[in-house]
């Protein structure tokens, strides 16, 4: 299989109304755990002919706090959930707090893309999950894992000021659809920031990555994550982790 190294394009995302979640798992842990794999089936035209097409890409949770109300959701491009009719959620469950890795939950959802709330200007669209956590519940007693990336995980004026203009990120996801189907598990690319994150990439909240990226990446999220020590724009050395939500993948 050929490796493909492209450059994309990265939404950088920013929102006022995200709580953080306590849990038990390690910073690494959390990454593995925010994404989740959506399976697609739909109609398209073909030559003239409808034709059924089945498709999967990558989603990952966020959670909005609105008049202390929390909103759980998962987050992916339109592109990913366009013109589907049946879409496939696969969950991980939950048991005292912790991921129980090989109980996978997988809940379907007809008229898939009307369930989506797009966003009017990018290739963006979130789904609630409020009630889906629910019907787990009290249908089948069972907690679904999901682990919401937050506020004090985005892009902050301190980080910004700190941050390189090359960092090293990982892009988390299903590419090809590739994924560790016992343990429901997504795959870990790594890579580099292509122009700086603080600066708008021709005039526009996005910025490049250089990363090697195939079909299913669409919706990944883009991370920072420096495990032990990490180096200022000046070039102090930082001792200790640092973590941060950069974007999600929208161009290839």
């Amino acid at each position: 299989m050929r490796k493909n190294v492209l450059l994309i394009i990265v939404l950088i995302i920013s929102t006022n109304y995200i709580i953080s979640q306590e849990n038990k798992l390690s910073p690494s842990e959390l990454i593995i755990n925010s994404t989740i794999r959506i399976e697609c089936t739909g109609d398209t035209i073909i030559n003239n002919q409808k034709t059924t097409f089945t498709s999967t890409g990558t989603g990952f949770f966020f959670e909005f706090l609105i008049d202390n109300i929390k909103i759980p959701v998962i987050v992916t491009n339109y592109h990913v959930i366009k013109n589907t009719t049946n879409g496939i959620l696969n969950f991980t469950e939950q048991e005292n707090g912790l991921p129980k890795y090989g109980s996978i939950l997988t809940y379907t959802l007809n008229d898939f893309q009307n369930r989506w709330i797009k966003h009017p200007n990018v290739d963006l669209a979130i789904l609630p999950i409020a009630g889906i956590i629910d019907d787990f519940k009290k249908q089948k007693n069972k907690d679904i894992l999901y682990v919401p990336y937050d506020e004090t995980l985005l892009p902050n004026a301190k980080l910004l000021n700190e941050i390189t203009a090359i960092e090293k990120v990982l892009m988390i996801g299903y590419p090809k659809g590739f994924w560790d189907k016992v343990n429901n598990l997504p795959v870990v690319r790594k890579g580099l920031t292509a122009t700086p994150l603080y600066i708008n990439y021709s005039g526009k909240k996005e910025f490049l990555l250089d990363i090697p990226i195939f079909a299913g990446s669409s919706g990944s999220p883009i991370v920072l994550f420096n495990h032990g020590s990490y180096s200022t724009k000046l070039g102090e050395i930082n001792i200790g982790s640092r973590i941060a939500l950069l974007g999600m993948r929208i161009k290839g």
